[in-house]
């Protein structure tokens, strides 16, 4: 496990998470998109980037379809933490961001791993 990119790593988490919020929050419709918003999405970045992080270097995890569902989960968690859905029940709107924070981890993996 190497552990000279951890600030990378966690960039990359951060931004997957802060998307995957992002949009879910304001349904794909950019035009509504605001600084509050920006920063409820950083919110639940922070919080899902560093416990990704953590997980992933504490647990040595280097398969990328394992970490991929690690930040799915760690995205939907810290969804429900940081602010109340915008539709659907309590959970609803966490589960499309840990899902759209799944998917660009995998994409992302993919694309910037590539030797």
């Amino acid at each position: 496990m190497n552990y000279s990119g951890i600030g990378k790593d966690w960039f990359q988490k951060f931004m997957e998470a802060w998307t995957a919020c992002a949009l879910a929050m304001v349904q794909g419709n950019l035009s509504v998109f605001t600084w509050k918003h920006a920063i409820t999405a950083g919110k639940t970045g922070l919080a899902a980037a560093t416990a990704v992080v953590i997980t992933k270097y504490l647990a040595k995890i280097d398969n990328r379809w394992m970490i991929a569902w690690l930040t799915g989960v760690m995205t939907m968690c810290a969804d429900i933490v940081v602010h109340p859905t915008h539709f659907g029940e309590h959970w609803h709107e966490a589960a499309v961001t840990g899902v759209g924070a799944a998917f660009l981890a995998l994409m992302l993996s993919g694309v910037l791993n590539k030797k």
